[in-house]
């Protein structure tokens, strides 16, 4: 070691000291110089037991006058958990306070230490440890320290230290999975122009951002540098004399930026610049760990001012695992508590995490988790937000997290999760709010007596209502005027829906609360009868008992459990369907009944259930599902179902062979007769419903479309959808059709496709969509011709390629012309003639044919003689057209062309020096022809009368 640099410190120590003790500080020198060896004044080494430590990504300071920026720092550089960055300097000045953040190479608990060896012995003693966790935290991890009153000008060394798992506050030396940092701080005299401090981002939106600081000197005037992230200072854009804190510019949507902000305290003394500080205008990217990660399957909400029924989302539909629904609108006031039901790919456990962006600065911050699961959690799981009192009215991004094993999910990532982004729009509270907590104070086989909370002082409320799962706008609306309220008119044995609506006069009305369901009392039900098994529990009114007397579940249907084996991703969650278990006992006759059902009003009465049979273990060897009906009288076999099936299989029944009857529907199993064990094989139950087939109102549609868009979305108003809930069939190219309505028309031959729209409720309807396929127009290949002065032109001859006739010539003069066989100028030369050919759906196409008009003949001097000798008979005709050419006229053709101009016939032989040629013309259509006989010398035509 040189000697000189170990005796600088001491000779510095000494002339700090020198006028307060000489001698002591002499003393203090003789001792260390030659009392000690020089070579051992080194700082500790950092030294670590794990062979693949945890490392620092990360560190970064603000506030100070010169900040360290050390980003993507890696593994530790100068030996396995310690990297040496002393040439890397931090400048501040004693009292002031710096700002840190760190990260490391994961998130989980850490202990961080930072130490500065003030007194320069090369030891970090405990007391110059300037920051210190108190126990484990996740990183990152932002915070600060000051630098001491007194602490003389000079430079020091500076140790960050980041333990995986370190008790909390590692030490400076060594730990067992840790890195440390080193670093040089110097402290410098302190400006007399300070940078501001305290600096912010507010009020950020797409296209401008608003930044704001404490000013600690008295200035009023400032500088502002900005740019992208990670801009070099210097190159950003400057600002000068900013005159406003806080302070607004604009910025380019969806991007990171950085700023710094300097203090101008007048005749040229300006601040250090305070930053960089970063901010972004876009939210971060949802990112996932797993290749084929669980999703969310629908997110619905009730109870607000307008509620997502966000169902069937399917996959990440932005990127995998992630789906952007910000074009779907929550609205709610401040105060108010909105319910959630949220629906995943498989019913295992999950967390949930839902953020609200509420200060919009494009931050999920774990203080806007405006709700998470305390733990995992099955699907379908539910919940409740309240809107922060205080909120302001505005939009606010709103992020919903499900992630497949993972308790706390967080913003930005996960494993096997799915985000969807929603819009949250605060708005004022209405002025009539909506009732709450409705609930029931009695029940009859007719009736359904309703109470709930009013919040208004209103006295008339209205309540709409149907059977279970109706579509709200479609039910049956009736006026309170008291609460509780009774609504009859029911049926017996039927769960319905209830949605109430507070009146408050003038036209004041509050939202609908609901669906509130409940049954009413057993009975004989009325048709039309449904039932989804969507309660996890057995139906009011149902039979549910076996031939073998057993207490085990397996005995009877189930109505809150999964399929096993073959029928486990039935896609269906349990509670949603009913189901006989396979396993044993192995009765004969595991029996559901439904109520009694009067049928007698339904014009064409029809039974429609969905079933599922899976049995992937022993294919073929099923359990058999019996439907059964019973008239009044006795039970009557309607049919046997087994087999194997990955998807839900719907059946219906036409049941007009018992109209006017009182009915009951069985639903039978049959555990016994399966060759193997019918362990293997769960029958599974959903969606009875006894009602009218009917037409359900939707209307075909035609859409004409081109190859060259690619795609056509069926949802587009092309028809009329009945309800909406159906699915689109193209059974002539299925694998055209995907993500449920895209179908793909770019390979489809020029033509018309029909593609179909079926729903149902008992029975199909379809609807359909027919798909007029256009090619791209064509007006072929670009050509030349050569015509005497005052010639007819067949333009149509000079074009090659593909030709879509029916197109609109135009002369040099762009005049749009009658037909394709205009007369050459009596002035030679050349002239361009375009051809526009033009589908109606396809853009247009063009050609250019040039017209070189010799000027060595003229037609008007040639043609008459030459073809007068020319005749057609006979005319009119039916079938044949005779053309006689007395003089051998040599090169003669032939074309017919209709009243439009267009050529229906061409003959280019017949009359190559012949005398004599027979038309065929039978195939054409009645009406009057243009017969044109000619060469490139002249021509002459008839009228020709086709009868």
């Amino acid at each position: 070691m040189d000697l000189k640099l170990c005796l600088d410190p001491i000779i510095n120590y000494i002339q700090k000291y020198m006028k307060k003790n000489l001698l002591k500080g002499l003393m203090l020198f003789s001792a260390f110089a030659f009392g000690s060896n020089l070579n051992a004044q080194t700082y500790c080494d950092y030294t670590i037991t794990s062979s693949s430590p945890k490392h620092i990504n990360n560190f970064v300071t603000t506030g100070a006058i010169a900040n360290i920026n050390n980003v993507a720092s890696g593994p530790g550089t100068t030996t396995p958990g310690y990297s040496d960055f002393t040439s890397t300097v931090l400048q501040s000045y004693e009292t002031q306070t710096v700002d840190f953040t760190i990260e490391a190479s994961n998130t989980s608990t850490y202990g961080v230490s930072i130490f500065i060896d003030w007194n320069n012995d090369f030891t970090f003693d405990p007391a110059e440890k300037v920051y210190g966790t108190t126990g484990y935290t996740s990183l990152p991890l932002s915070n600060s320290f000051t630098v001491p009153a007194g602490t003389a000008m000079g430079q020091y060394r500076m140790r960050v230290i980041a333990a995986y798992l370190g008790g909390g506050t590692p030490g400076p030396c060594g730990q067992s999975d840790a890195e440390a940092e080193d670093y040089t701080i110097e402290i410098v005299a302190a400006p007399s122009c300070l940078p501001p401090q305290n600096i912010y981002t507010s009020s950020l939106s797409a296209t401008s951002a608003e930044i704001g600081w404490t000013e600690i000197n008295t200035a009023t005037s400032w500088n502002v540098e900005y740019g992208a992230a990670g801009f070099v200072p210097g190159n950003g854009t400057i600002v000068n004399g900013v005159t406003s804190n806080p302070y607004t510019f604009t910025v380019t949507p969806m991007s990171d930026f950085e700023f710094y902000v300097q203090s101008d305290c007048g005749n040229g003394d300006l601040s250090g610049w305070a930053g960089p500080f970063f901010f972004s205008n876009n939210y971060c990217d949802f990112t996932i760990s797993s290749s084929s990660p669980q999703h969310i399957n629908s997110f619905t909400t009730t109870g607000a001012v307008q509620d997502i029924s966000n169902l069937n989302s399917g996959a990440g539909t932005t990127t995998a695992g992630y789906s952007d629904f910000s074009a779907i609108v929550l609205q709610a006031y401040e105060t108010q508590i909105i319910d959630f039901t949220i629906e995943a790919s498989n019913t295992s456990t999950y967390g949930t995490s839902i953020f609200v962006d509420l200060n919009n600065d494009f931050v999920f911050s774990p203080a806007e988790k405006v709700y998470t699961s305390s733990g995992y959690t099955s699907m379908p799981t539910s919940g409740s937000v309240m809107i922060p009192a205080g909120t302001p009215v505005g939009q606010y991004r709103m992020r919903v997290v499900s992630d497949y094993l993972g308790s706390t999910p967080s913003a930005c990532s996960g494993s096997s999760a799915e985000a969807e982004d929603y819009t949250l729009e605060i708005v004022s509270p209405p002025s009539c709010l909506p009732v709450l907590d409705i609930d029931t104070v009695s029940t009859t086989t007719n009736a359904v007596e309703l109470t709930w909370n009013e919040l208004n002082s209103s006295t008339s409320w209205n309540i709409e209502y149907g059977i279970s799962g109706f579509t709200p706008g479609t039910g049956t609306m009736v006026t309170a005027t008291s609460n509780p309220f009774t609504v009859t008119g029911l049926n017996p044995s039927m769960q319905y829906d209830f949605y109430v609506q507070s009146d408050c006069g003038n036209g004041d009305l509050s939202t609908f609360r609901g669906p509130f369901s409940v049954y009413t009392a057993c009975g004989i039900a009325i048709a039309p009868f449904y039932e989804g098994f969507n309660n996890a529990a057995q139906p009011q009114c149902w039979d549910n008992t076996s031939s073998t007397v057993s207490t085990s579940a397996n005995n009877t249907w189930n109505f809150n459990d999964q399929g096993d084996y073959g029928a486990a991703n039935n896609g269906r969650n349990a509670g949603e369907f009913t189901k006989v278990d396979g396993n044993s006992p192995y009765a004969d006759s595991v029996m559901l009944v439904t109520p009694q059902i009067d049928i007698a009003q339904l014009n064409n009465p029809f039974l429609s259930f969905e079933w599922f049979s899976n049995n992937t273990n022993n294919p073929g060897d099923n359990v058999p599902l019996i439907i059964e009906l019973f008239d009044g009288n006795s039970w009557n076999f309607i049919d046997t179902l087994k087999g194997d099936s990955p998807n839900w299989e719907f059946v219906n029944y036409d049941l007009s062979a018992y109209s006017n009857n009182i009915i009951q529907i069985r639903f039978m199993v049959n555990k016994s007769v399966t060759t193997s064990y019918s362990y293997y094989n769960d029958i599974l139950l959903d969606e009875v419903r006894i009602d009218d087939c009917s037409d359900l109102g939707g209307v075909d549609g035609v859409l004409n479309v081109c190859r060259l868009d690619n795609t056509v979305n069926l949802n587009d108003n092309i028809i009329v959808k009945p309800n909406g809930g159906g699915e689109w069939s193209f059974l002539g190219e299925p694998s055209y059709l995907t993500q449920d309505s895209i179908l793909t028309v770019t390979y489809l031959p020029t033509g018309s496709y029909e593609v179909f729209y079926v729903e149902r409720t008992v029975c199909y309807d379809t609807t359909f969509a027919t798909i007029n396929v256009f090619g791209k127009s064509s007006a072929g290949n670009d050509g030349t011709i050569s015509v005497c002065k005052n010639a007819p032109i067949n333009l149509f001859e000079a074009l090659s390629g593909n030709v879509d006739m029916g197109g609109q010539w135009f002369n040099y003069t762009n005049t749009l012309l009658p037909n394709s066989q205009p007369k050459a100028e009596n002035l030679p030369g050349q002239y361009n003639y375009t051809y526009v050919a033009n589908n109606g759906v396809c853009p247009a196409d063009t050609a250019i044919v040039e017209v070189d008009v010799k000027a060595d003949c003229d037609f008007l001097s040639v043609a008459e003689e030459m073809f007068t000798d020319i005749s057609v008979y006979p005319n009119p005709t039916t079938s044949i057209i005779n053309i006689t050419n007395p003089a051998n006229t040599a090169s003669l053709k032939v074309e017919m062309l209709d009243m439009n101009g267009r050529i229906v016939l061409v003959e280019n032989k017949a009359l190559n020096n012949a005398s004599n040629a027979t038309l065929a013309i039978g195939h054409l259509e009645k009406g009057v022809y243009t017969l044109r006989v000619y060469n490139n010398e002249g021509q002459k035509t008839f009228k020709v009368v086709k009868q």
